[in-house]
């Protein structure tokens, strides 16, 4: 599967996923689960946007692409950067509030308008 597919299909999944009712899991958990594929979907749409990034070697690929980001285009580093530190929270603290208010409609809409 390649990038651009993938990345499309992560963001389908979040978008879906946002709209269904689960009983047995909490809003935090929904919004945690969204926001990482929101982030993912990003993340592999700027693979297929910057190919070269995907065949370097070394772990720095997503700070790789925030650096592109912040020289190329402001809206979508801060897209990316806001989406970062939200998955890293939402993966990785469990224990902790949201590092800032969450609007998850709205990363849905910027996430959905930049892939399509």
């Amino acid at each position: 599967m390649d990038s651009q597919v993938y990345a499309q299909e992560l963001n389908s999944f979040a978008f879906n996923f946002n709209r269904t009712d689960i009983d047995y899991i909490s809003i935090e958990t929904k919004e945690r689960v969204v926001i990482s594929k929101l982030y993912y979907a990003l993340l592999h749409y700027y693979f297929m946007k910057y190919p070269n990034i995907v065949t370097s070697t070394g772990g720095q690929k997503h700070e790789t692409i925030l650096r592109i980001l912040q020289k190329e285009n402001d809206m979508e580093y801060r897209l990316f950067s806001k989406l970062k530190r939200l998955r890293e929270w939402a993966d990785y603290y469990p224990l902790n509030n949201t590092p800032f208010p969450l609007n998850i409609a709205n990363l849905l809409h910027q996430v959905n308008r930049l892939l399509t």
